[in-house]
């Protein structure tokens, strides 16, 4: 089983800046990474030429990148096929959604395709959080609600431009939204990588408790699923992250406090 982060967040909030060091940094591991377009224009894209003809890009530290703006299942057997034949040789797998998208379609790929699910285990999906502009954007767009929702880790970015009264308001709005993510402060996008994988943090049971459309295919009837209070707030997403066992280092408790 070839595990998958998703890794998710609203426009600017770091996670092209994280994704340039997975495809850069010397960190010894192979890893593909998708940026998923979805058809749609991908705004926050720095790192890859629009017109290569390439699909699929050999980065200097081993790792691979592609991207796609078709069905993510059809370019998931491609590359799981790919490495079975010894064309491709990647041991985990990283989805960039746009700063756009819901994350749930995307989490719901691993589970409603047979194929996928057969070779692909959903790790975790860790969500990036812009310190200064999140309030705001809570308030007025639906998506970054579900993308703080679906959430097994939350890293906060961009907290040096706020105050720690700030900060502290985010943390417990972001702790009542989602009571059941870790939570980290990282300078912009740069979260250490071993915090991000291998964190055994999706736990489709406890999502189908608080979100039983989840595998419904109908989109629209998923995108409603999520009760919201007056505050716009989701409520009740619960992983099962009561073990902290599954390297979390310290399920971040502590991490609560920076």
């Amino acid at each position: 089983m070839i595990p998958v982060t998703i890794l998710t967040g609203f426009l600017g909030s770091g996670k092209t800046t994280l994704l340039k060091r997975i495809l850069n940094e010397k960190h010894g591991m192979k890893i593909a990474v998708i940026e998923n377009e979805f058809g749609e224009e991908n705004i926050d894209n720095e790192i890859l030429v629009q017109d290569t003809s390439e699909q699929i890009i050999q980065m200097s530290n081993g790792c691979i990148c592609c991207t796609i703006r078709g069905d993510l299942s059809r370019v998931l057997s491609d590359l799981a096929a790919q490495k079975q034949s010894g064309k491709l040789d990647f041991d985990r797998v990283v989805i960039e959604t746009t700063g756009l998208a819901n994350p749930g379609p995307v989490a719901q790929t691993f589970f409603m395709d047979d194929q996928i699910a057969s070779e692909f285990l959903l790790d975790a999906i860790i969500t990036l959080v812009d310190a200064k502009h999140a309030n705001h954007q809570l308030d007025e767009h639906e998506v970054v609600q579900r993308q703080v929702g679906f959430a097994d880790r939350l890293f906060i970015t961009k907290a040096d431009l706020v105050d720690e009264a700030q900060l502290g308001d985010l943390r417990h709005r972001l702790l009542h939204m989602n009571p059941k993510a870790a939570i980290k402060v990282v300078n912009f996008g740069d979260a250490d990588i071993k915090e991000i994988f291998d964190l055994r943090g999706f736990n489709l049971n406890s999502k189908l408790e608080i979100d039983p459309d989840f595998l419904v295919e109908d989109e629209h009837a998923h995108n409603h699923a999520h009760a919201h209070d007056e505050h716009g707030h989701t409520h009740g997403h619960d992983h099962d992250h009561a073990n902290c066992d599954h390297d979390h280092g310290h399920c971040d408790h502590e991490g609560h406090e920076g």
